[in-house]
């Protein structure tokens, strides 16, 4: 049987002397595994699909629960992200959050219309790729069912402008008033850079965004036991 697919290569592994077997977050079917075949010789043709970060549309062998790439189009390959380190990162964080997240099957077309966003704002949008990845984070962490309440004072419902704190377990911010100290203190920048964000109106700032990157690393490994590598990475050589 055969089968068509559009799907995003979240990476590989080698399989034999020349193939590979390649994980792909596909809009069709979620997280599928197929095997690849020949790509690691000079001059494949395929080898662009077995590349991370790659948007290709693919044809599939299926034999049971096996899958054999047999043909593949490529529809972007997002290649500037491999030539900046920064964005780099910042596209190998949109990768890992789909590894982390959505296993095997599990389909999630909005989650696959923002990875494809996202990784085409990293590689040519006009905001710069760590605001890009924030707008993502934030916007897949919603649709993970993991979303960050930042309607105001979980508890007052006041829109907080003095001091702020959050709580890790719940993902939600507090105003001073509230405190029940089982969050901790962190910048109102934070906070309004998040907001900011959730409203598509973030623009770069060195501060903001910088904070907002060490809460959404921290809250995502506090709240799921799930380590964002590349988001580690981006966070040490940007400062």
């Amino acid at each position: 049987m055969e089968e068509k697919m559009s799907g995003i290569v979240l990476g590989g592994v080698s399989f034999g002397e020349n193939d590979k077997i390649l994980n792909v977050f596909t809009l069709e079917q979620g997280v599928v595994s197929a095997k690849i075949k020949g790509v690691k010789k000079a001059g494949a043709k395929l080898k662009f699909a077995s590349e991370p970060f790659c948007f290709v549309e693919f044809i599939f062998s299926k034999t049971g629960a096996n899958r054999t790439v047999i043909g593949a189009s490529l529809i972007d390959s997002f290649y500037p992200v491999r030539e900046d380190i920064v964005k780099y990162f910042c596209a190998g964080a949109v990768v890992e959050f789909v590894k982390r997240f959505y296993l095997k099957d599990i389909v999630s077309p909005d989650t696959f219309l923002l990875v494809v966003s996202a990784l085409k704002g990293i590689a040519y949008g006009d905001n710069t790729p760590k605001v890009t990845l924030i707008n993502f984070l934030v916007s897949a962490l919603k649709v993970a069912g993991f979303q960050i309440n930042l309607s105001g004072c979980a508890h007052c419902g006041d829109k907080i402008d003095g001091r702020v704190f959050f709580d890790y377990r719940s993902g939600a911010f507090e105003c001073e008033k509230c405190f029940d100290r089982t969050g901790r203190e962190v910048s109102i920048i934070t906070l309004n850079a998040l907001i900011a964000a959730d409203n598509g109106t973030l623009k770069e700032d060195d501060i903001g965004t910088d904070k907002a990157l060490k809460l959404l690393e921290y809250y995502i490994e506090y709240r799921t036991d799930e380590k964002i590598n590349s988001l580690k990475e981006l966070i040490k050589i940007c400062h």
